[in-house]
């Protein structure tokens, strides 16, 4: 038994290691899935995977990706129930709760009443599902859920135990898809586009540079189209939700950052929602930045100094600070962000 407990401990803490190293390899949100499939299954072995990235400040989706998981019409029917939380796990209880792990299967009988496992799960073929929230800090910066087929065994608590483990490199692996990678100049040059998204979830209109963005992502975010609609489908969604501010999400793409706002032109669950796309502006980006690349509260003040254009020896008179603090923050921002200088800092986040 301690041999076998030593062994499962050790293969853990390999897995913890190798997570957050694979997503900062990775180059798209499917390759970023792949990965992390592949070696969570490892220790919780699975049929079909779900996950999402959020962004750190508003918690709209950013990144997606799966594998024989939920239809979309599912998926946004759990959506909107797990709001509600009147369901098993919702993921809001996951995020706040003592464990960041649930499980629902066909064979628990305190759950036969759930509307998720009798609607959902039994409809799509599936008989067990475990999800997991990957807060850090403060910050939830996705989830993961893992479904296993009707014929198959259910998840276990030995299995969710080892997932728990997984939370703190799982959360870390989210946060190093983006912040591993050195920032680089902005590459996207199209004009602001608006998508009119119906009550009925369908794209009602658009301007001609809101259709090619929505081409773009698809391209550049190597999604497919049903992901893609999830992406509108989950601001559009937030957006009916919220009160007055628009919700707004930081999308990465391999030719920079483009920031989706979204908001109703009238109150109500059934509103139209107006989505504007476009490349991401310096105040928007910069606040998501510090989070991604994990810069001290320090450093996101004389980035920000920097962005307005002021040079070292007025960044150190405006902070009350010596030029050689300066100097020293600004190193560790381009070492953080992986550039080499001012210059290619500014260039990429300035659009």
């Amino acid at each position: 038994m301690t041999v076998h407990i030593g062994r499962a401990t050790s293969r853990l803490e390999t897995i913890s290691a190798a997570l957050p190293d694979v997503a900062g390899q990775s180059l798209t949100a499917t390759e970023l899935g792949a990965e992390l499939s592949r070696l969570v299954g490892q220790v919780v072995p699975h049929d079909g995977y779900m996950y999402v990235g959020l962004d750190p400040l508003t918690e709209a989706g950013c990144f997606f990706g799966k594998e024989n998981g939920y239809s979309t019409a599912a998926s946004r029917r759990l959506e909107r129930d797990d709001d509600l939380g009147g369901d098993v796990n919702p993921f809001r209880r996951l995020m706040s709760g003592s464990s960041q792990v649930g499980v629902l299967s066909a064979d628990m009988p305190e759950f036969r009443n759930s509307a998720r496992l009798r609607d959902v799960m039994m409809v799509e073929g599936f008989g067990s599902e475990l999800r997991i929230v990957a807060p850090d800090r403060g910050v939830v910066w996705g989830a993961l859920v893992l479904l296993r087929e009707r014929d198959r065994r259910p998840f276990s608590w030995d299995e969710a135990l080892s997932a728990q483990r997984l939370v703190p490199s799982l959360a870390v692996a989210l946060r190093r898809f983006i912040g591993a990678k050195p920032l680089r100049p902005t590459r996207l040059t199209r004009p602001p586009g608006v998508v009119l998204v119906g009550a009925n979830d369908q794209i009602a209109s658009a301007t001609p540079s809101g259709y090619q963005w929505l081409d773009e992502l698809a391209r550049d975010a190597a999604v497919d189209d049903g992901q893609l609609s999830g992406l509108l489908w989950n601001i559009t969604y937030r957006a009916r939700r919220a009160t007055t501010e628009p919700v707004i999400a930081r999308i990465p793409t391999p030719d920079g950052w483009v920031a989706m706002h979204a908001q109703p032109l009238q109150p109500g669950p059934q509103a139209e929602v107006a989505v504007t796309i476009q490349p991401a502006p310096a105040s928007l980006l910069l606040p998501a930045l510090a989070a991604w690349y994990g810069l001290t509260r320090r450093e996101r003040e004389i980035l920000d100094q920097s962005v307005n254009g002021l040079p070292a020896k007025q960044i150190a008179r405006a902070l009350r600070l010596s030029q050689h603090t300066v100097h020293d923050h600004l190193k560790a921002i381009y070492h953080k962000t992986g550039v080499s200088g001012r210059e290619e800092l500014l260039a990429g986040i300035t659009s």
